[in-house]
């Protein structure tokens, strides 16, 4: 099968394009021949690069939809974009037209080329919050229009966990054609890479007694940064031991070392800045402390018990996704009581184990690659 993925361009190193490249290699993987269709943006680059080892990479002329200061009210009124770019899918002649959007709001004209191209064409919404409950300006506008698109759209509208499809058939009207396909992850065989682990402790300076807790994702405010901050400070309190890494760089960086400073704790709190290849960190720590709460299937997590290593997650994250509970998670709500089960290490290793289990029976890469084939062939046959 010809498979084209369309990225709306939001950026390189969001969850979404972690997704493509995921769902892209995947799929290669099994013999589909992949092409990649992505904006030129600069900040494109790096997941054009990354996507080059399994597919053909298209360029294309597309502007995002938060390049414009009018955000989605710009993409109202640009029908010819829409259909300029649905006759450049059709002419690449892909059997399927995949198209990745991040929320609601993201790529609505790219929808309307999917909608439109002769081509059968399917679409992943990762994020399903509303403008309003995001608290954005023009919030009642901006959602009348996504709104609008969705519903225009007749092709399948797929999200990555049930509470983000009961929220999206809620703000359609029960009006859409919507399915529930998990985020996959490859799994990592931990036990095999103790040398690896090893080697990253060692390189970040860390001693035997050390316990690492890893935060993973950009440092913007969707993640909760500051939240993560509070908790480490609460954390280290409460066990003297830990010591926090955070993965990931963003727009929050320059305050966010200006917290460390003023708490004075640049000897217990630190930041790796963007990794390409997060496994070794992950292989590297005893926790993965998660305190973002709106998001679709976090990458950081499924990657983090892939690697059979404990997280930690609030409760309302946990509340959404049906699969994640006491048995497979830990919670951070309360970071005392956290620390006092960070000291139990046979509870760790059953949480962590749980959680590979999770993987292994419902987030694997194997599992989504097969359940989007299955969509594909149903949606040409259709």
């Amino acid at each position: 099968m010809r498979i084209l993925l369309a990225s709306t361009g939001s950026g390189s190193r969001g969850g979404g394009e972690i997704f493509l490249d995921y769902l892209g290699q995947g799929l290669a993987d099994r013999g589909h021949e992949i092409l990649m269709w992505i904006p030129a943006h600069l900040r494109m680059n790096e997941l054009a690069e990354r996507c080059a080892r399994f597919s053909r990479i298209i360029r294309a002329d597309y502007r995002n939809t938060y390049d414009y200061p009018a955000r989605s009210l710009a993409t109202y009124f640009n029908q010819g974009v829409s259909h300029r770019i649905a006759r450049e899918w059709d002419d690449l002649r892909p059997d399927i037209v995949h198209l990745n959007k991040q929320n609601l709001e993201d790529g609505l004209d790219l929808l309307r080329s999917a909608g439109s191209c002769a081509t059968p064409a399917v679409c992943t919404i990762h994020l399903t919050q509303t403008a309003r409950q995001l608290r954005a300006q023009l919030a009642t506008l901006r959602d009348w229009i996504a709104r609008g698109a969705l519903r225009q759209y007749q092709g399948p509208l797929v999200v990555v966990q049930e509470a983000r499809r009961a929220a999206l058939n809620e703000f359609l009207g029960g009006s859409a054609q919507t399915q529930t396909i998990f985020n996959g992850v490859p799994l990592v065989e931990r036990p095999h890479l103790n040398h690896v682990r090893q080697a990253k402790r060692r390189e970040l300076g860390l001693k035997d007694g050390d316990f690492l807790v890893v935060g993973l994702g950009r440092l913007v405010e969707q993640k909760r940064p500051f939240v993560f901050l509070e908790t480490a400070r609460k954390l280290h309190e409460n066990f003297p031991a830990t010591k926090f890494l955070w993965v990931g760089d963003g727009q929050l960086l320059p305050e966010w070392k200006k917290w460390i400073a003023r708490e004075k704790l640049e000897s217990v709190i630190s930041c790796a800045g963007w990794q390409t290849d997060a496994t070794p960190f992950l292989l590297a720590g005893d926790l993965l402390l998660h305190v973002a709460v709106q998001e679709g299937l976090p990458f950081a997590i499924i990657e983090a018990m892939a690697a059979e290593l404990p997280c930690a997650v609030m409760r309302s994250l946990a509340g959404e996704i049906a699969l994640f509970n006491e048995s497979n998670v830990l919670f951070a709500d309360d970071p005392s009581r956290l620390a006092a089960r960070l000291q139990i290490p046979s509870e760790l290793s059953a949480t962590a184990a749980r959680g590979r289990q999770l993987i292994e029976n419902q987030f694997s890469l194997r599992s989504m690659v097969e359940s989007y084939e299955k969509l594909y062939q149903s949606v040409q046959h259709s």
